[in-house]
């Protein structure tokens, strides 16, 4: 798969998500779609992720946030924005971090950095 592979909907399939409340936020990632296998009639579900391959991650954000008048203003990081570079990690300019390495036996841990309301 390539970046113009990644849409938003891929991403959410892979079923991988974790809720930000404050701190440090871990995610283990164990294969590359997190579905009970016994769950769908799709072969390719139940892929582990193998030491000395490199993966690309692609991330997408979901606020639920309120307006000033306290209604739900959902925001959303667009498509474009999945596929383009993190950059800094300090200030990510994208969702996609290109040719991760996994190079042994454990399993990747990848830590939420921060989140902000609009």
């Amino acid at each position: 798969e390539t970046a113009d592979d990644m849409h938003v909907n891929r991403i959410l399939t892979a079923h991988w998500s974790s809720a930000y409340v404050s701190g440090v936020v871990t995610m283990t990632m164990t294969k590359l779609e997190n579905v009970d296998p016994m769950l769908t009639n799709r072969y390719d579900l139940d892929v582990p992720i193998v030491e000395s391959v490199q993966y690309d991650i692609y991330c997408w954000a979901q606020d639920d946030a309120e307006n000033s008048k306290n209604y739900p203003r959902p925001n959303y990081m667009v498509e474009d924005y999945v596929r383009a570079p993190v950059a800094t990690v300090a200030s990510p300019q994208g969702g996609a971090t290109a040719s991760v390495w996994v190079v042994d036996t454990t399993p990747p841990t990848m830590l939420f950095v921060a989140a902000e309301s609009v």
